[in-house]
């Protein structure tokens, strides 16, 4: 005798799905093409079949909690061959962003992260805590900075700006541990560890290696152009976070009384030649991005979550570069400016770590992690 499951949907979950870029769903009828041509699914339990009953049902518990939302990566592959364009990619680059949502603290920031806005209104925070930042350091002195050579630190000086990301980054850092915790606690209900789980070390260095050689795009046909776009992207923005870290050191180095040199740096400093090669590979990975998503081919389709990410990361960029060509021609307006916003485009990324596309690279991060580690490994 089959055995009967009772399943309990939410349908506000489902309206959910359906209005947040998975409107196809509602087309499929389970013909199994979509887990049969990808090429990264495991044997056992393959993906994203299972996602599309699931998700049609309204099955949220399990969905939110799904490893293998987090293991797909959006190659497109299902979407292209399915029958009757239910779009599964689609739907399963909308669960992780409902992941993220389900297991942030506080949610109404990852609500907010989704819509464009929200979005408007997280960056109206650091707008204005930077802008009463500057009005507080110059109100009573005058706006002296604007006279001499342009020090972006005479508008907000270093201890200022430690003063207001150093917080931000601790929030940031804080609320992610809590949800990634939320999240694992989560997942091990769902896909407990078997027999054939690996040890953790082994785990994490397997899951490094897919990380940083982005391999698992070049087995999927549809969309492997991006491996590109995000290898440039990624080692980017390493690089970027690596230069910042520098500046700091080195400008507290300074202040303790070493002997090295701190902001500005000339434009062949070991220093500014690492951060101008960062900033040009994430310049040049998020014009593919965008130009592939533009192109409106079978790649994949975007969201208000996607676009917002790729746009502030892109911005942040050309802001930076846009701070060296105003302060060479000595534009002081335009240079001071173009480095407010820069700052506030810093803080966004930094800050709403948690909440926003970035939080994609941790929640994947730990479920590729989980799933060596639990014996729910990829297909070889």
């Amino acid at each position: 005798m089959t055995e009967r499951i009772p399943i309990q949907g939410d349908l506000s979950f489902v309206r959910a799905l359906l209005g947040a870029g998975a409107a196809d769903l509602k087309f499929c009828y389970q013909c199994s093409t979509c887990t049969v041509v990808c090429p990264i699914t495991p044997a056992d339990s393959p993906f994203p079949r299972k996602e599309m009953v699931q998700a049609q049902f309204g099955m949220k518990d399990k969905l939110v909690a799904g490893l293998d939302s987090w293991l797909c990566i959006h190659c497109n592959d299902c979407s292209t061959h399915c029958p009757r364009g239910a779009k599964p990619g689609d739907v399963m680059n909308v669960l992780r962003a409902m992941s993220i949502e389900h297991f942030s603290v506080p949610g109404v920031l990852a609500r907010a992260a989704r819509s464009f806005t929200g979005i408007l209104l997280l960056l109206l925070i650091p707008a204005v805590i930077l802008g009463a930042a500057i009005v507080g350091t110059h109100a009573q002195t005058g706006y002296k900075f604007l006279e001499g050579a342009i020090v972006y630190s005479k508008m907000l000086p270093v201890p200022v700006v430690d003063a207001i990301f150093i917080p931000a980054a601790t929030f940031a850092g804080v609320t992610l541990l809590l949800a990634l915790l939320r999240f694992l606690r989560a997942v091990a209900r769902e896909h407990p560890r078997t027999a054939r789980g690996r040890p953790l070390a082994a785990a994490v260095r397997g899951a490094a290696a897919d990380i940083f050689s982005q391999r698992k795009f070049r087995e999927c046909n549809t969309n492997k152009p991006r491996a590109g776009a995000h290898v440039m992207a990624m080692y980017g923005f390493i690089g970027l976070f690596i230069t910042t870290t520098l500046v700091g050191i080195f400008y507290y180095l300074n202040r303790f009384g070493f002997d090295v040199q701190v902001t500005p740096y000339d434009f062949f400093h070991p220093i500014k030649v690492l951060g101008n090669v960062s900033g040009t590979l994430v310049f040049l990975g998020c014009v593919l991005v965008v130009a592939r998503r533009m192109a409106k081919s079978e790649a994949g389709g975007a969201t208000a979550f996607d676009w917002v990410f790729v746009w502030v990361l892109f911005l942040t960029v050309v802001m930076g570069f846009l701070t060296q060509v105003f302060r060479v021609f000595e534009l002081r307006i335009a240079a001071y400016s173009t480095y407010y916003v820069h700052l506030v485009f810093v803080f966004f990324l930094l800050a709403y770590a948690g909440y926003t596309k970035m939080a994609h690279i941790f929640f994947r991060t730990a479920a590729m992690v989980y799933a060596r580690w639990s014996g729910r490994g990829l297909a070889a």
